[in-house]
């Protein structure tokens, strides 16, 4: 929990609940005693706290004409609490993946990897296949918008098929599990409403 807290980056604005990430870092022991007492419990019960799974979408403007919904980009703010007991879970679970799991060739959606990484290992294949006279054919393929059209109920069934274990998933499954979100756009902010196809 501490390295999760650790973790947190200042400055950063707060989910519905108003909690600063500079708050939890500094709080003291009590309150990060009662904030282990929350997690400890969510993960006994297997449910998570309504406020943890709640995002305000606001949005930033980009550039290009501001009348045109596509030169804003929008962020979810979360609670921070809420995402310290998901980087716990995170941190818990990278320890579990296998190489089956995520090929050493995948960099993206990786800790400590970057495009450079791949781009590096592309060039050395590149360089090999140039060496045995031999052709090579690449494609590269960004995921991260298709990421959130495939459906949870997948999602849930490739975590346990690919061996993560049931309180993981049961735990991952509660935390989007009713998420509703409202959206914060100059002032007005919208009803609350469920969210069906995003993933944390």
């Amino acid at each position: 929990m501490v390295r999760a807290i650790a973790g947190l980056k200042d400055g950063k604005a707060p989910g519905g609940d108003g909690i600063p990430a500079e708050v939890w870092k500094h709080g003291g022991d009590n309150l990060i005693s009662r904030l282990h007492q929350l997690i400890t419990n969510a993960w006994e019960v297997g449910s998570v706290p309504q406020e943890w799974k709640d995002a305000s979408i606001v949005t930033i403007y980009r550039k290009g004409d501001r009348t045109d919904c596509g030169n804003y980009r929008g962020i979810s703010l979360l609670s921070i609490a809420g995402k310290i007991f998901v980087r716990i879970l995170l941190n818990r679970l990278s320890t579990n993946i296998t190489p089956e799991v995520v090929p050493a060739t995948q960099c993206g959606f990786r800790g400590n990897w970057s495009t450079v990484d791949i781009i590096f290992y592309l060039r050395q294949l590149q360089e090999k296949c140039f060496e045995q006279d031999r052709p090579l054919y690449m494609v590269f393929v960004d995921f991260s918008k298709a990421f959130d059209t495939v459906g949870r109920t997948r999602l849930w069934q490739l975590l346990r098929t690919y061996g993560c274990p049931e309180k993981f998933t049961t735990i991952i499954e509660a935390l989007h599990t009713g998420m509703m979100v409202n959206v914060s756009v100059g002032g007005e902010v919208s009803e609350l409403f469920n969210v069906t196809n995003e993933v944390k």
